[in-house]
């Protein structure tokens, strides 16, 4: 598997990359908690993925995650930036396999078609093995 090369992504992109990789917490944490809840929610045992479309919004996704885990890291642009790290680690296509909308105050939303192509792409960023 090929590696991103860093003059694709923004610098903050690459190193948040890198931290998901070494299972940094909170960023680890947090994509952890979008495929687990994407595979509770959308996938029934035996079957494919019928697609669809998972929503984030950072925000409540922040709230959710500190009802486990206390860290002074877990800010909002933190989990923005580990949930777009997370879609281009997965080597997921913006506008085919992912969007980003945003409010009329200004938040973004995060959309993932999620169906049999691209969640194993999400399974295969997160759980690589990696080598220290």
């Amino acid at each position: 598997m090929s590696e991103i090369k860093s003059q694709e992504l923004p610098i903050p992109l690459g190193n948040y990359i890198d931290l998901i990789k070494n299972r940094r917490s909170p960023y680890y944490d947090v994509v952890y908690h979008i495929l687990k809840d994407m595979e509770m929610h959308h996938k029934e045992p035996g079957k494919p993925f019928s697609e669809v479309v998972y929503t984030i919004n950072p925000r409540v996704l922040q709230e959710e995650i500190e009802k486990t885990i206390k860290d002074e890291k877990l800010t909002t642009v933190n989990v923005c930036r580990s949930i777009l790290a997370f879609l281009y680690g997965s080597k997921l296509t913006g506008g085919k396999d992912f969007y980003v909308t945003t409010t009329s105050g200004g938040r973004k939303n995060y959309h993932i078609r999620v169906n049999d192509e691209t969640f194993p792409k999400l399974q295969n960023f997160l759980f690589q093995s990696r080598n220290f």
